[in-house]
Order: structure tokens, then C-alpha cells, then sequence
């Protein structure tokens, strides 16, 4: 069953959560069932894309065109067509098949697109293959990086020539039986038993929170990580000792012989050296590791070393304006996004998706 939303009285949802900011010109509205079935879908292929297609009805509520997402049925059968993947026409039929089953009185208002470790950020060939099958109206792209737990909603411009980030959407929680039908029907996660009201407890212990699944299985490779290097630690202190102790031995059964007391002597103060430096690596690998942010201590200590030697070299700057994406200043300078990951390293952006007005870039 499905909530009709009034376009007079403006009744929303009770049971709201906000994603990022209000955008002025577009309002998203998304069901917690779809938003965590589109997190399971895309992370059920770790190394690999995955497209679906959103459900759901488009209004203009006071002025302000509002989309409201209450399905989402995913894209199968799909092919890689010059480096995109893509719909196909045995997709299509199988959409339209559960599109008649599961979410009849629904539209079609938009599509997901996954891609694991590569950001929020739209790519060319994104737009292309928006415009071309989904630049009707106000349908919307989402993009979700489930790797790093990223997404983000897309728009057509106002001249159509471009999709541009929307600021931010809404998550809102109320029963969907039809997307728990398709939830069942295609079990990548159990439905959940919710309410309207959120401040119900029994509903509330039900409640399945995709972000902090998420959050739940990250803290759990970091665990495991601790406890590897630790063992690891472990490992490499027993090693030394038996070393030590074996080096010690052997210096005292061959106390008579000067000179091969001589050698075991120096061979000794080596292997004390060498432990020594594996214990003070194994603690830095160990700090780094407990601090959850090895990768990002190495990047940016790079990125600092290969600022400091592009200093004095010329450069173009460029100065970030209101609505700007990396993507699009990458596109008008080199006239295509070959060079966006060059731009973002150069910069030292940590966050593709966010950049500030005013802030000046290095082109390369």
C-alpha cells in the first residue's frame, strides 16, 4: 500500500531523516525499504557495477517539483557496451514484468547506478546514457559507492545540457508492501515489520538500519585487522627472543675459539639491529592500523611530497564557482574526465564531492 501524498495540504511523511542539505530546486523523497535495498543490491557485487531502475511518482507540491521514490527493481541481464553498463531490451522486458507484478500505479522516475570504490561523482558516459534513456521530466540518477558508503542524487540543468548534484534528500519511513513483496521475491535482505511512528519501540527494535549494517561490518575489518598486525607483533617478538637466546648460547659454547667468538659477537649485535628495527616498524604498523587511517597517513604524506615538488613549476589555476563539479571543470578543460583523478591527487582532495566555492584548483 502505497501513501498518496496531497499536492494542496502538503501532507509529507511524519517520520523523516535528511540526507545532506535542502536543494533548492528539486525535493527527493525516498522509502527506508528502498534506500536499504538498493544498499544490499549494490553491495551483493563487490567488484562490480550494478544498475536498477527507481519507482515512484513525481509532483509539484507549492511551487517545487518533489519526487517520491517507493520502489526501486533491479536491472538484470545487463552488458558493458563501450565501457557502460547498460540496460538491455531482455532488461526492459524483465523490468516491465515487475513493474506490472509489484509497483502497478508507479513510474519509472529515475535509475541507480553502483560502483564500488569509485565515488559519488557522475562520469561523461553517465550523462550520455541519462539524456539518452531517462532525461524525460525531472527523473533523477543516483549514484551509491557502497565500498565507501557514497551516493548521491543527479538532475538535469534547467537548459537539459548537463546533470548537476542536488544537495541532499530526504529518507522517510512508512509500511510498503509492495516493495516487501519484491524485497521477499528477490531476497538480498529480509523486509522489516515497521510503523509510522517511529517513536514505537517494537518497531524501532525491527527496524533495520542499512547504515548501520554498514557501519557495523567496516568496524569489523578494522577489528580484524588490529588483531591481525597484533599477532603479527606477537609473532615477530617471539621470533626475536628464540633468535636472541639461540645467539647467546652459541657465543657461550664457543667462548674458547677467539675469533669465532669475534664473529658470533658481531653477528649478535646484527641480529639485534634487525630486531630491533622489525619491532619499531611492527609498532608504527600497529599505531597506524589502531587509528583506522594507515591509508590516508601514506596518501597524504605522498600528496604533500608531490605538492612540494610541483611548487615553482607553471600551473593554471582555477577558481572553484557556485554549482562546479570536478567532473565538469575536468570535462571544460581537457574535454573529458581522463584527467579527474590527476586534478583530485594534485589537490590533495580527500572528498571528490566536496569542493567549495571560491577555493582555487592546480590544473595539470
Amino acid at each position: 500500500m502505497q501513501t498518496d501524498f496531497e499536492t494542496n495540504g502538503t501532507a509529507f511523511p511524519t517520520n523523516v531523516r535528511q540526507m545532506g542539505a535542502v536543494d533548492d530546486g528539486l525535493r527527493i523523497y525516498m522509502e527506508d525499504y528502498v534506500h536499504t535495498y538498493l544498499y544490499q543490491y549494490a553491495r551483493s557485487s563487490v567488484n562490480g557495477e550494478k544498475l536498477a531502475v527507481l519507482m515512484g511518482k513525481n509532483i509539484v507540491i507549492d511551487g517545487m517539483n518533489t519526487v517520491f521514490i517507493s520502489g526501486v527493481i533491479q536491472a538484470r541481464f545487463t552488458e558493458k557496451l563501450k565501457g557502460m553498463e547498460t540496460i538491455t531490451s531482455q532488461s526492459w522486458k524483465y523490468i516491465s514484468e515487475d513493474m506490472e507484478k509489484y509497483f502497478s500505479g508507479l513510474n519509472i522516475v529515475g535509475w541507480m547506478h553502483s560502483r564500488p570504490s569509485f565515488g559519488a561523482f557522475v562520469t561523461s558516459r553517465d550523462e550520455a546514457y541519462h539524456k539518452k534513456v531517462f532525461g524525460a521530466g525531472t527523473q533523477v540518477f543516483f549514484v551509491v559507492d557502497p565500498t565507501d558508503r557514497l551516493d548521491r542524487f543527479y538532475v538535469l540543468n534547467e537548459a537539459g545540457s548537463a546533470l548537476r548534484p542536488v544537495k541532499g534528500y530526504f529518507v522517510y519511513y512508512e509500511k510498503n508492501v509492495q516493495m516487501q513483496e519484491y524485497m521477499l521475491a528477490n531476497s538480498l535482505v529480509q523486509p522489516k515489520n515497521t510503523g509510522v511512528d517511529i517513536e514505537d519501540e517494537e518497531n524501532e527494535n525491527s527496524h533495520i538500519d542499512a547504515a548501520a549494517k554498514i557501519r557495523q561490518v567496516l568496524m569489523s575489518k578494522n577489528a580484524d585487522k588490529v588483531k591481525k598486525v597484533r599477532f603479527k607483533y606477537a609473532a615477530f617478538t617471539c621470533v626475536s627472543a628464540v633468535m636472541c637466546l639461540i645467539c647467546i648460547l652459541m657465543s657461550m659454547s664457543l667462548a674458547s675459539s677467539v675469533s669465532r667468538l669475534d664473529r658470533l659477537e658481531n653477528e649478535v649485535v646484527t641480529v639485534k639491529q634487525t630486531v630491533e628495527e622489525q619491532r619499531q616498524e611492527t609498532q608504527a604498523l600497529a599505531k597506524d592500523v589502531s587509528n583506522y587511517s594507515p591509508v590516508i597517513t601514506v596518501m597524504a604524506a605522498e600528496n604533500k611530497t608531490q605538492n612540494e615538488e610541483k611548487e615553482g613549476e607553471s600551473e593554471r589555476i582555477y577558481t572553484i564557482k557556485e554549482g562546479d563539479t570536478l567532473a565538469e571543470i575536468c570535462r571544460l578543460f581537457y574535454g573529458d574526465d581522463s584527467r579527474l583523478e590527476e586534478i583530485i591527487e594534485l589537490n590533495n582532495i580527500k572528498n571528490p564531492d566536496v569542493i567549495y566555492y571560491g577555493t582555487k584548483l592546480i590544473l595539470p
